[in-house]
């Protein structure tokens, strides 16, 4: 009977170890409590162009881009290229010497409830595809304080191979009622030098991806080519942070 005693324990089945969650239950819960992590930008512009020594009646557009949350201020990173016409109105254009000037009138970030937020743009790096913008006030264009939800920090070891599966967060346009939305992808090539990127299928320029932890990798943002946008790129979170980091400091 002693000797049936001590063996029990040893005779008892081990629990089964918890089985970690896959990368769709961990993106499914990061959409619920960051869905708004990622948000649209309303821009106008007003375009004024000289080429051949003429000048040409400036004209009046209005783009919207996404971009990803970085503060609890309302700080946004967006791809410049979304609200900078530059560079495709000069790859149109076949007299040397072309110029485009490009002024903004208005910008605002459009909060989940369909108000807007005035801001300004407070940096523009197009040799890295960023635009920086931040809100004027904590109040919509109704007076009402506003909260902004940001992308959540990145981890300092979270790094990414080739074939990896990633994430890529979204909102649909204004006709699909700016729902939020998950893009999945693999990596398809990491690139160290001269500057770290990730090359991921499926990503949207302005946009947060995360690995299959949760983890926020980067921006997606256009490579840039003698002044023009060519390949999607996600540029490191590191990188975003630390550029932001600099625009905040110029804006003060």
């Amino acid at each position: 009977a002693l000797a049936a005693l001590l063996l029990a324990p040893l005779l008892t089945p081990a629990l089964p170890a918890e089985k970690a969650p896959s990368a769709t239950e961990v993106w499914r819960t990061l959409l619920k409590e960051r869905p708004d992590c990622v948000t649209w930008v309303s821009a106008t512009v007003k375009v004024e162009i000289n080429t051949g020594g003429r000048s040409y009646p400036p004209r009046e557009e209005k783009l919207e881009a996404l971009g990803t949350v970085l503060s609890d201020e309302g700080l946004v990173a967006i791809s410049l290229t979304k609200v900078d016409p530059t560079a495709s109105i000069l790859s149109r254009m076949r007299s040397p010497g072309s110029t485009v000037n490009v002024n903004y009138s208005e910008v605002n970030v459009l909060m989940p409830d369909g108000s807007e937020v005035p801001a300004r743009l407070i940096l523009k790096d197009s040799d890295l595809d960023l635009a920086f913008l931040l809100p004027l006030t904590g109040k919509n264009e109704g007076g009402e304080a506003v909260t902004f939800q940001t992308v959540p920090n990145a981890a300092s070891d979270a790094r990414v191979e080739p074939l990896d599966e990633v994430v890529t967060f979204g909102k649909l346009s204004r006709n699909l009622y700016r729902q939020s939305s998950l893009l999945p992808g693999r990596v398809n090539a990491v690139i160290r030098k001269p500057r770290d990127y990730y090359v991921v299928d499926r990503s949207v320029p302005g946009s947060p991806v995360f690995d299959d932890a949760g983890n926020w990798l980067g921006v997606c943002v256009y490579k840039m080519a003698s002044g023009r946008p060519t390949t999607l790129v996600t540029l490191p979170a590191s990188d975003v942070l630390e550029i932001a980091a600099q625009a905040k400091e110029r804006s003060r």
